[in-house]
């Protein structure tokens, strides 16, 4: 939430010397760019802090698919799961762990889906049908 709050107070500055440079033409297009990006830092923002005061969320399920994306070109790997129709990020050592079709318990923030502990869950078999 730290970095979403600097990269916004970056961008408003952005905004603000934009704005007093009276700009012409191209400078529209600049605005409106950084404008964009600061009202999606400010959505990050505004998640992060309602996660602050909300009660964390369990989800189960199977994992249904797991892969790895390279996110800032080739720079940073970053591990996902799908889980019961929601997509978490997780950490290397808990994704390494995990197997399509397991069963698991995952405990998350609800609106950032930041996850805060993933378990795997042993069901019970099924009882015999008499």
């Amino acid at each position: 939430m730290v970095f979403y709050i600097a990269f916004l107070v970056l961008d408003l500055l952005a905004v603000y010397y934009i704005v007093t440079s009276e700009p012409g033409g191209a400078g529209y297009v600049t605005l409106t760019i950084v404008g964009v990006v600061g009202v999606l830092l400010a959505m990050q923002v505004w998640m992060h802090v309602r996660d602050l005061g909300s009660p964390l969320a369990e989800s189960e399920g199977s994992v249904r698919r797991k892969w790895t994306r390279a996110d800032l070109i080739i720079v940073w790997n970053s591990y996902y799961v799908n889980v019961e129709r929601h997509v978490f990020r997780l950490r290397p050592e808990d994704h390494v762990l995990l197997n399509e079709g397991m069963c698991v318990k995952v405990v998350h923030f609800p609106r950032t889906l930041h996850v805060v502990s993933i378990h795997e869950v042993r069901r019970a078999p099924p009882s015999p049908v008499s």
